[in-house]
């Protein structure tokens, strides 16, 4: 009989033995279930949040910051920077106009819906060609704000997770009531956690007189590297033209790495204790099959295939409980919406984002929850090998 047949033989042995060991195998399974499910359940915050920072980006849309600027919120941009660049080449020509939107951005105090805990919101004040810069902005309920009125449209993302922002509503704003009259969605983007007005409304409400940043539409995605060389080439001008998508990427690094050391970290440390529930499962098999194993021995089996036995055994079981933690993990997280912590303090907003599983991700997970199982077998899968055939014979006969 050779190796495979042995292999083949002996593991469908020890699978027909699972129902008198059902109790000690399901620790296995629940313990990796566990692990499994909280890996993915945190994975996926990250995976929601990198998509909704980057739904919706384009390579022919280009943002314009001060130089070193890390985010639109902490930078300025003159009305002078704003002639400037609506003049430089590469701009496409919307209704004979260059599609650029000169933009700032406030915050605004609102109320989460589950459990009325008080939240901030990004409030972007946008030019008139806005929507021509940006056309995957479609209005879904309501209607368009008024250039020069203090009326807004919100997110739908942002109406869904906070009170009060339905059309008809009021939100103060600055230094008085708006009204909301309209809400809008954005392919899943970060814009759909914000509200929209007519920029000059927003300065002058907030007191202030310089935009953040401009948005600009180009001609093509090449026309970038041309936009970007001219506006750098402007004597005694300090800003920069960014690719969307590279802007976009940039803003969700830190968190995205943090949540993916988090869940890593939980992962581990959670797969070190089944670890030891998979040793002691295998250990309690081995033991119980004692008797079963010695004969194999004696029979002419050899050692290693009650070792890959053992192991194919701690795998199968190892991707059960996979399995399991997955599925218990996609119905009770996959597509939930949640939101960032925000705050004034360090002026940021909360940006609402739904859990998202990704192949790559459970993958992980499965990969990760496979060698859990073959570390807790490995130990005990040698012990039987190893085992004096005459000793085990004797102590289980």
């Amino acid at each position: 009989m050779n190796d495979i047949t042995q292999i083949v033989t002996v593991t469908t042995l020890n699978l027909r033995t699972l129902p008198q060991r059902v109790g000690s195998s399901l620790v296995l399974v629940i313990g990796i279930a566990g692990v499994v499910a909280v890996l993915v359940s945190v994975l996926s915050m990250s995976v929601g949040f990198r998509q909704t920072i980057t739904n919706g980006s384009r390579e022919d849309r280009a943002i314009v910051l001060p130089r070193g600027a890390e985010a639109e919120n902490n930078s300025v941009v003159t009305r002078a920077d704003v002639v400037t660049i609506e003049n430089l080449p590469g701009i496409r020509i919307v209704d004979g106009k260059p599609a650029i939107s000169a933009e700032v951005i406030a915050l605004a105090s609102v109320a989460k819906k589950s459990d009325g805990s008080d939240a901030f919101v990004s409030v972007r004040g946008v030019g008139a060609r806005a929507f021509a810069v940006r056309p995957e902005l479609k209005l879904v309920a309501g209607q368009m704000f008024r250039p020069g009125e203090r009326e807004v449209i919100v997110g739908k993302s942002a109406r869904a997770q906070f009170l009060n922002l339905d059309p008809g509503d009021k939100i103060a704003l600055g230094d008085s009531d708006w009204k909301i009259v309209g809400v809008f969605e954005s392919q899943g983007s970060v814009h759909e956690s914000t509200l929209i007005a007519d920029s000059e409304v927003v300065l002058a409400a907030y007191k202030r007189k310089s935009f953040n940043s401009v948005a600009v539409l180009l001609e093509s995605s090449e026309a970038f590297e041309k936009f970007s060389r001219t506006l750098a080439a402007v004597p005694a001008i300090g800003i920069e033209a960014r690719r969307e998508q590279e802007y976009s990427a940039s803003q969700s690094q830190p968190l995205n790495r943090l949540l993916e050391l988090i869940a890593w970290l939980i992962g581990g440390i959670m797969a070190v204790g089944a670890i030891f529930s998979a040793l002691n499962t295998m250990y309690s098999a081995v033991s119980v099959r004692g008797t079963e194993i010695a004969t194999l021995r004696a029979l002419g089996f050899s050692g290693t295939s009650v070792v890959v036995s053992v192991l194919i055994e701690a795998l199968l079981l190892a991707f059960i409980g996979a399995l399991v933690g997955v599925l218990a993990a996609q119905l009770c997280f996959n597509g939930r919406m949640i939101s960032t912590v925000g705050d004034t303090v360090g002026y940021n907003p909360q940006v609402v984002f739904s859990l998202t599983f990704s192949a790559a991700m459970v993958a992980g997970s499965v990969v990760l929850a496979c060698l859990v199982g073959l570390v807790g077998g490995m130990f005990p899968a040698v012990k039987a090998a190893r085992m004096p055939i005459a000793a085990a014979l004797r102590t289980n006969g």
